[in-house]
């Protein structure tokens, strides 16, 4: 004993042999105090696949409105009788949609960036798949970094 009142020694709470205070790892069973003394851990986040099947249906939509996109700019470009700037016009922006779908299936296949990946998931949303690949994105929102 110390003269201060201390204990120079305590007992294990896995085998109950006493052993010195200091010690980080009872000699006799091997127990750490270490992993003890700091506290309880947060658990790890669980990752799914949620994310990534997610990612992957907005990557297919995406691939989906820009062929859809390139072939409405192209054949309205070349039959001009039927509504030759408009239908470029509705083509470019099925390909504008195409490409913020694409970005937005990578940062979901990535688990980066939430807010770009859900956004590219909400332009895809008229397709059954791009909703499917939405509601998959949402729920997983806790496994994105930023």
């Amino acid at each position: 004993m110390q003269s201060s009142g201390a204990q120079s020694t305590r007992n294990c709470v896995s085998c109950g042999r006493a052993f010195s205070w200091d010690a980080n790892v009872c000699p006799y069973c091997g127990h750490d105090y270490r992993v003890a003394m700091m506290g309880p851990q947060q658990q790890q986040k669980k990752e799914s696949a949620m994310p990534v099947i997610g990612g992957v249906l907005v990557l297919i939509v995406g691939i989906l409105y820009l062929i859809a996109g390139g072939v409405i700019a192209a054949g309205s470009s070349f039959f001009m009788g039927f509504g030759g700037g408009f239908g470029v016009a509705c083509g470019a922006i099925i390909l504008v949609l195409g490409i913020i779908a694409l970005l937005g299936g990578i940062f979901a296949i990535q688990r980066k960036n939430f807010a770009l990946a859900l956004i590219g998931g909400i332009f895809t949303v008229p397709s059954i798949l791009g909703l499917i690949g939405l509601i998959l994105i949402a729920v997983s929102k806790d496994e994105f970094t930023n």
